[in-house]
């Protein structure tokens, strides 16, 4: 006893050149519950938390989600300290700030060491501590996890639907086979 069935499928884009390349192929199709986040990776997943985090909080308007992302790289992401010459910082800051939205820098303090002589003029060089932060694009698993888990927080209190643990973990185990292959 034959037990197919005929169904019929929408298509929300532009199929036709995908179908014109396909029409004499044997193809699969899988169907299952469609679920809100199955497309999404790990940095998608923390866009989209940014983003939402910054719709329901007035405290990120300014700069929206872009402000809870680099609030978030801040307070868990990776960071280098560097000290760099007074007159160079601006310059510093502003290239370091080109890479992307997650690479920014900050002063965080003056040094002025006890033996850092200019020899052309005699005077004590200046310097300042800046924290050179990172993009996530550049995180490992466990890094990502970190600002995922704070993004996470952030809209708990917020009240703001985020995954469960065990997608979270699918999520960030996913991101770690994608950053080993790059």
């Amino acid at each position: 006893m034959d037990q197919s069935q005929n169904l019929t499928v929408t298509v929300k884009t532009d199929f036709r050149e995908t179908y014109d390349k396909l029409a004499n192929c044997d193809i699969d199709i899988e169907i299952k519950k469609a679920s809100k986040h199955r497309s999404m990776d790990a940095n998608n997943y923390l866009w989209y938390l940014c983003g939402e985090i910054a719709k329901a909080s007035s405290k990120y308007a300014t700069d929206g989600k872009n402000d809870v992302y680099r609030e978030a790289i801040r307070a868990k992401g990776e960071w280098e300290p560097l000290m760099v010459r007074e007159e160079a910082v601006d310059t510093f800051i502003r290239r370091w700030s080109q890479k992307g939205t997650g690479w920014f820098a900050e002063v965080v303090d003056d040094y002025v060491p006890d033996n850092a002589y200019d020899d052309v003029m005699g005077d004590k060089q200046t310097y300042k501590v800046v924290h050179a932060y990172y993009g996530s694009s550049t995180y490992d698993t466990m890094a990502m996890s970190k600002i995922i888990d704070y993004v996470v927080i952030l809209a708990n209190d917020l009240d703001i639907p985020t995954m469960t643990d065990k997608e979270r973990e699918k999520l960030l185990v996913a991101w770690g086979k994608k950053v080993e292959h790059e």
